[in-house]
């Protein structure tokens, strides 16, 4: 064998370098260097990459080239080491990305549905009291096809690098990739006027307090969770009209935009009794909160608050809705779109009652309005 090796080695070695040279200087595909690459690789014993470990140098560079925020840098991470454990489980740590069929593809989509069945089997890839939420139930199609993108992603940067000559999701039929790929999104959830008004007149024990200021807050100014958590007191100000405030960049576009003008957004009577006597502290002023602690904080209140109604979700296993109350199923999303929701309604009634003029675009085009008029149009969708 070592006879061998000698004398095949400055073969592969000397025409690898040669068609590496062609495909740089005629812009040839590189797959034919990349195959007599990884040849070369394994005589002279050097190894590559695992599958993790590209993926996790994926996500660094995209991270540090500004391609995704912290936040979603933060998921990616979760991501990747959900991969990891399904690669412990199969026995394939060691495999890396050309190794990665379709056929390994799809058992990955079915342990993503499935991962909950492993935890009690694996203790100590699970561990207890971590401080991780391991699943409990079989995830949403949702869930598993935004676990699935990041993987898409990943494989289509190696294949236009020409690490991999094919991506798996494209060795996939159109229709299949179709099925596994499809995701159906809920109707959004949003509270009506009458039931907001409820949460702000309800006088809430202390533990709740906090929650239910955040939540209005954030109901009145309408912007990501994220962003409300980030605002300090030098984010408000009064124009020369006399209107007070908010101002900011929005964190998970800020990346993309090519100007730094900032978000203004007036500010209602609720919403600046509630800036004046909590100061912008809310959850210890970490604007890293805990998703889960938020939610589950919300969903007491609104229970607190009676606000019982039943909305519709798709229950994927029976391809048909269920119906549960809204203060079961509230997240973190729903008071930007109770703030949307509550703004489009009042701009068609004012369309309705003849305040806008006939075929006026201004009814959905709330950011195009100046300040004093977005702060009326404020005041008239709260009542205040």
């Amino acid at each position: 064998m070592l006879v061998i090796y000698d004398t095949i080695r400055p073969a592969f070695f000397r025409y690898h370098i040669t068609m590496k040279t062609i495909t740089m200087r005629h812009n040839v595909p590189g797959s034919a260097p990349g195959i007599l690459f990884h040849l070369l690789s394994f005589f002279t014993g050097s190894k590559s990459e695992s599958l993790y470990q590209r993926l996790l140098r994926f996500i660094e560079d995209a991270h540090r080239d500004g391609v995704i925020g912290d936040g979603r840098y933060a998921v990616a991470l979760g991501k990747a080491a959900k991969l990891n454990r399904f690669l412990t489980i199969t026995g394939g740590k060691k495999m890396s990305a050309h190794e990665f069929t379709t056929d390994v593809l799809m058992e990955y989509r079915q342990f993503l549905y499935d991962e909950y069945k492993y935890v009690p089997l694996y203790p100590d890839l699970y561990p207890r009291g971590s401080g991780h939420h391991w699943p409990k139930k079989r995830l949403r199609d949702t869930t598993v096809v935004h676990d699935l993108k990041i993987l898409q992603a990943f494989f289509a940067e190696l294949e236009n690098s020409d690490e991999i000559r094919r991506s798996p999701f494209r060795k996939l039929s159109m229709e299949k990739r179709r099925i596994i790929m499809h995701t159906m999104y809920d109707a959004p959830v949003f509270l009506r006027a009458e039931e907001l008004k409820e949460v702000m007149a309800t006088e809430v024990p202390s533990e709740l307090q906090w929650v239910k200021d955040l939540f209005v807050l954030n109901c009145a100014i309408g912007c990501r969770i994220g962003d409300l958590l980030r605002l300090s007191p030098d984010k408000v100000s009064v124009s020369e009209e006399g209107i007070p405030y908010v101002h900011y960049i929005p964190s998970k576009t800020a990346r993309l935009l090519s100007t730094n003008k900032e978000i203004l957004t007036p500010l209602i009577e609720p919403a600046l009794e509630i800036i004046n006597r909590t100061g912008l502290h809310f959850m210890d002023n970490n604007h890293h909160y805990g998703k889960q602690r938020y939610n589950k904080a919300l969903r007491q209140l609104l229970r607190y608050c009676g606000i019982t109604r039943k909305v519709s979700l798709f229950n994927p296993d029976t391809g048909d809705n269920v119906y549960k109350p809204l203060c079961d199923v509230a997240t973190s999303k729903l008071a930007r779109k109770t703030h949307i929701d509550m703004l489009n309604k009042v701009q068609i009634n004012y369309y309705a009652a003849g305040l806008h003029r006939s075929g006026s675009d201004a009814v959905f085009r709330y950011t195009s309005l100046e300040l004093k008029d977005r702060y009326e149009l404020l005041r008239a969708a709260f009542g205040v």
